[in-house]
């Protein structure tokens, strides 16, 4: 367990996808071995000391790490030490008010469905076809799919960002009213998640978002669907390339993904059926039968589908108008991952253009 704990904290392990030196994640925490970090993990931390002067009001001034304490077994003075000090991070703040998501379609997918990405992806599709087909099997997800998701989120693990995950989360837990219950139970659920990991949530690095690792999962989503599919003993989505995909196949499989089933078929639409159904969600659905009967028609080839198969209507923006396509359970279920309906459509042309590869 010590060699272990040793080789996450203080080395970089080397392996075919760790992003030419960009992937961080732990610094080195000289003389701490994971036994030690996770008894004191497992006791609340309180045998670990924290920088920065201790102020005896944090816990008390955020009342809802009261219950830390007794439904989760968390110190509170190590709260306070873990706590104290730590400073609203600004840019973070003006990240979440300004994400990627909120361009337009035709710039987004831009951003993502460019000839580098692409023949990196095909590159990972052949390097791990054996990996791919077996969790395939497993999981039901195509490994283009798996593949698209890996690039986009990290650029194949050279990307995980740069933020302090503690700090990020305490930061949006307090200071972003909007979601701040939402991260307050992320930040929660990190703690939680070093504890059982034997990480030291001081040295854990992800997005302005706490989002961790080259599956840039949250700390709710990786603590659920992380998977240690090397069996090495942890869930190491930092640099474990069988991790990192079995983590994603896992969280796909488990927001109901139907393997063999199409995603999404580009369609045309008249006008007044679009302003009748603008604004309902994905999960309202029609079957393909009524759709084509409102006037829908599938614009691709080989578009025909069982026309009682359950399906919604999406606009999205190209640069000469609108366009109309017919999503199913699949891009529902890529929502699950990221909300945006944007982003699952550019998952969806990533996995089209590798399944042409």
């Amino acid at each position: 367990m010590d060699r272990i704990r040793l080789k996450m904290i203080g080395e970089k392990r080397s392996g075919p996808e760790v992003g030419g030196g960009n992937l961080r994640r732990i610094s080195p925490a000289a003389g701490v071995t994971r036994r030690l970090l996770l008894t004191a993990l497992a006791a609340g931390g309180a045998a670990l000391a924290f920088p920065g002067a201790a102020r005896a009001d944090v816990v008390q001034s955020h009342p809802w790490l009261l219950p830390w304490v007794e439904r989760d077994g968390f110190d509170p003075a190590w709260l306070e030490r873990l706590l104290a000090g730590l400073t609203p991070d600004k840019k973070v703040l003006s990240l979440m008010d300004r994400q990627a998501e909120d361009k337009p379609y035709y710039e987004y997918r831009k951003l993502f469905l460019t000839s580098r990405l692409l023949s990196a992806a095909r590159q990972r599709l052949a390097r791990h076809k054996a990996l791919l087909q077996r969790l395939e099997g497993i999981y039901g997800v195509p490994g283009a799919v798996l593949v698209a998701l890996w690039g986009v989120e990290s650029r194949f693990g050279g990307n995980t960002g740069g933020f302090s995950v503690l700090r990020t989360l305490f930061t949006l837990a307090t200071a972003y009213p909007r979601r701040a219950a939402f991260f307050q139970d992320q930040l929660r659920e990190f703690l939680l998640l070093c504890r059982e990991q034997g990480w030291d949530p001081r040295e854990i690095e992800g997005s302005y978002a706490g989002a961790m690792g080259q599956v840039q999962m949250i700390p709710t989503a990786l603590r659920q669907y992380g998977v240690d599919f090397d069996q090495d003993g942890v869930k190491d989505v930092f640099e474990s390339v069988d991790d990192v995909l079995a983590s994603i196949a896992a969280y796909l499989q488990g927001y109901g993904w139907q393997p063999g089933g199409v995603i999404s078929l580009e369609a045309t639409a008249p006008a007044e059926l679009w302003t009748e159904v603008e604004n309902r969600p994905l999960t309202d659905t029609r079957p393909v039968g009524e759709w084509l009967q409102a006037g829908v028609v599938f614009r691709q080839p080989g578009g025909s589908v069982d026309p009682l198969l359950p399906a919604a209507l999406i606009m999205l923006a190209a640069e000469d108008g609108p366009r109309y396509h017919v999503t199913f359970n699949n891009f529902l279920v890529i929502t699950r991952w990221n909300r945006s309906r944007r982003f699952a459509m550019v998952i969806h042309e990533i996995t089209e253009a590798l399944s042409r590869s």
